[in-house]
């Protein structure tokens, strides 16, 4: 059953990506927002709120049974104040390293070597950027959260914008690739994200998911 909080919710009637309205739920979300009480109060009133997620027998999609109410809610969530040493841990750290390399390397099979302008979403602490210009890639970023978007700045010197993809403007974008690593379940309405992700690319350019 859902219950609803301070900030409010909007019922989701149908599937986000097939439109499908035949929804069943397979299981309870419960928000736990307290960690933002002092810096985020509006945030951190969604505590204890609980919604159904929803499968849709059209395409299998899992949705929430409705959104938050609450302005820029999710750009709001990815404000966490960690320290200097876990950024630059998570840096450094190379548990991705094979996916960062799976992901390069596709990419450079599909496009010319003379076509190495990437945009990456969801940039972190920066530690892709890092190995796409070690391979020759003009790297750029867009990082949600202040701490991660400054360090990977500094770390790089690449551009890291504290933006989401519907932010960035259309008309000077033509990326010729763009990269969304751990992006897409973290956000809502997946479809509108890839539809404006699309629209950033140059002709024949690439997304890697």
């Amino acid at each position: 059953m859902t219950t609803i909080a301070a900030g409010g919710f909007a019922a989701l009637e149908s599937c986000q990506i097939c439109g499908s309205r035949a929804l069943a739920p397979v299981h309870e979300l419960i928000f736990d927002l307290a960690i933002y009480e002092t810096q985020d109060p509006d945030l951190a009133a969604y505590t204890g709120a609980r919604l159904e997620l929803l499968r849709c027998a059209g395409c299998g999609f899992a949705q929430p049974a409705a959104l938050p109410l609450l302005p820029r809610f999710f750009d709001r969530l990815y404000d966490q104040r960690w320290s200097e040493d876990w950024i630059r841990s998570e840096f450094e750290a190379g548990y991705k390293d094979a996916i960062f390399r799976g992901i390069l390397g596709a990419l450079e099979t599909r496009l010319a070597p003379s076509r190495r302008r990437l945009l990456d979403v969801g940039a972190h602490a920066g530690r892709f950027i890092a190995f796409a210009q070690a391979r020759g890639w003009r790297a750029e970023g867009l990082e949600l959260n202040p701490q991660t978007a400054a360090y990977a700045a500094a770390r790089t010197g690449a551009g890291v914008r504290q933006l989401n993809v519907h932010q960035v403007g259309i008309d000077t974008a033509d990326y010729d690739a763009i990269t969304l690593t751990d992006v897409l379940e973290h956000v809502p309405d997946p479809v509108a994200v890839l539809t404006r992700t699309a629209a950033l690319l140059a002709s024949g350019g690439w997304v890697a998911v």
